[in-house]
This record gives C-alpha cells, structure tokens and sequence, in this order.
C-alpha cells in the first residue's frame, strides 16, 4: 500500500489504536457481565470515551493537512467517502426500523404516524438507527465549519482562548446515541481543537520531556484507579430517561483522562518507532471497520443467543470476542475492496 502524501505513520497507528477502543466499546455492552464484576469496571474505565480519541485524530490531520484545503473540493471529498457510505451502510438498519412492529424507543412521537420518508430522514440526520453512527451527524458540522476552524488556528488563539474553551469542555458530558446532534458537537468541539493544537506544535509534544511524560501517565492512571473503586463516577449517559434527568454540566474526569491520553499516545507511538501489523490493518481499515463492526456484533449477539442464551461476558472471552469482531470486520472489508477495488471508499469509506 502507497503511503499518502503527508502520511505519519505513528498517528496511523494511532488511528487504528483508537478503532478497536472502539470496537471494544460496543463489544463490552453488547452482552451482559456478572453482577459486581471488577473487570467490567475496568474496561468501562480502559474503554468509554473512546470517541474523543477519533475527534482528537480528526482535528489533528484537519490542521496538519490544511495546506491543501480549498472548502468546496473539502466538502466534496467528505461527501464522497464519509457521508456516502455512511448512506449505504444505513440503508439496511433504516429498513428494519422503519418496518419494525414496535417503534425504536428513539422515535419521537410526533414522528411515529408519519410517512415513512420522515422517519428514514430523521435517521439519517440522527444517526439513531445504529448505534455508532450518531457520530457521522455530529462530524459533519466539523465539516461545514471548518473554514471558522482554519481561521481560529493561530498561535493568539491556542496561547489565550483554548485554555479556557478547554476548561469549559471538561464540564460537558452529553453525547451520543442517547443525546443529540448539537450537544455532542459542543463535546466534542474542544477535544476537535485540541487535535488542531496538537499537530500545531506537535514537535514540542512529541520531545516532551521524559518526566512531563511519566506525570501524565501517572495523572492517568490515578483518575483511571478512582473510577474502578468507584471514588469519581463516570459521568454517563445509559438511557434516554437519564438524558432527559441528567444535569446538563457535571466535571467530566473521564474526558480528562482521555484527553491526556491522546498526548500519551501521539508521543508514545512516536517515541516507539515501531510498525505493528495489527495496528496498521486497523488503521487501514478504519473507516471501513467503523460502518461495518456492529452488523458484525449484531450477527454474533443472534448467533449466541441461540447457543447460550444467557452468556455472560468475563475477561478473557471479552478480549476474545474484542478480536473476533475486529478480524471478522477487517475481513468484510477487505473482501468489499476485492470485489470493488475502485468503489470500495465509496462503499465504506476503505
């Protein structure tokens, strides 16, 4: 595979890192724990929030490769290799909602004796119709405001503004399927602007002294330890009904963490210089793994259901189920790329 022009392999890796946090967070609540289970605990913490290192990565690559940006070429990109499959990979979850005898939960009322067409649209504004893709609404507010971003992209701004647009974001926590489009746009706005900084002065980040490095490491590992034993709660949203209760502001140590995990990561897999063909493929794949894993854990929910309806999952079968889907994913992929070698990024973004 040719290596694009302003290609960095460590935030490749990086990239595929951040994929499979991902896959892993829809692996650990697609079937139930023990009740009390400490490592239930401790992948919620290793693995919830998971997106702000994706945001992270998007801002990070949106400023570092904005001298080849021109708006309307931009948007036109964005439209064929994010919006359009992610069109495509909707259609089959839209069909079932829409012809389901039970309206999805998510529905809203006043929606749910229109035309079908009103629905389908509301869908596909939401991303309510499968889980992870209320993310590609939200990205793409980023992408009709990027002209505002380049412009705010200055030295004045990082030195003086971010600080406190940084701060501010630390008290947000509505995002997700279980919010909306706007506030998850407002989440994850500084963590976007946290990756622009970061490819601005990602020398001096990535020649972080050695002790600066280990104090964030070690910041990271405490909140990480407080939240298992339960001494900071993860602020979260696990249903609708706590959306609609939820205080609107509450200090997000979990975004926190992960965000100094993102500076963690960029100089870790700096530093390491190594290639790893696990990460790599994932980060191959990315885009395509994203559209594709939760038809993946779909498919394997069903499957287990009629083997063992009351699986539990435990450590060691959730790291496995973790690699399955990631493996089966990649392959789906890469069988997409075979049979549409010249279509394949219009399919799924790979």
């Amino acid at each position: 595979m040719s290596k694009k022009e302003g290609y960095l392999n460590y935030i490749h890796l990086f990239r595929g890192f951040a994929i499979l946090i991902i896959v892993g967070i829809h692996c650990r609540i697609s079937f139930r724990w023990p009740k009390d289970s400490i490592f239930r605990d401790v992948f919620i913490t290793l693995l919830d929030n998971g997106t702000v290192l994706f945001v992270f990565i998007a801002g990070f690559l949106f400023q570092y490769l904005k001298g080849k940006y021109e708006y309307s070429s931009y948007l036109k990109r964005k439209t064929k290799y994010v919006i359009l499959p992610y069109l495509i990979a909707s259609t089959p979850a839209i069909i079932i909602d829409l012809y389901s005898k039970i309206p999805p939960v998510w529905l809203p009322e006043n929606l749910v004796d229109q035309p079908k067409i009103f629905q389908a649209l509301y869908m596909i504004a939401t991303g309510k119709h499968l889980g992870p893709f209320w993310f590609i609404p939200m990205i793409v507010i980023f992408y009709l405001i990027s002209p505002l971003l380049l412009r705010i992209d200055r030295p004045g701004f990082y030195k003086f503004i971010f600080p406190v647009l940084f701060i501010a974001g630390l008290f947000t926590y509505r995002f997700g399927f279980f919010s909306n489009t706007i506030d998850s746009f407002i989440h994850y706005l500084p963590v976007y602007i946290f990756g622009m900084g970061a490819a601005r002065y990602r020398k001096e980040l990535i020649n972080l002294k050695t002790s600066w490095a280990i104090l964030l490491v070690i910041i990271y590992c405490t909140i990480a330890t407080l939240e298992v034993i339960n001494i900071i709660a993860i602020p979260k949203l696990s249903s609708f009904e706590v959306a609609r209760t939820a205080p609107y502001f509450a200090f997000n140590f979990s975004k926190l963490k992960v965000s100094l995990l993102c500076i963690i990561l960029l100089r870790g897999f700096y530093v390491l210089n190594r290639d790893s063909l696990i990460l790599k493929a994932l980060g191959d794949y990315s885009f395509g793994i994203y559209f594709v894993h939760l038809y993946v854990i779909t498919a394997c929910e069903m499957v287990m259901k009629l083997i063992q309806p009351d699986f539990k999952l435990g450590p060691l079968t959730f790291l496995f189920y973790t690699a399955l889907v990631s493996g089966l994913s990649i392959m789906i992929v890469i069988a997409i790329k075979k049979v549409f070698p010249r279509y394949s990024r219009l399919l799924i973004g790979s």
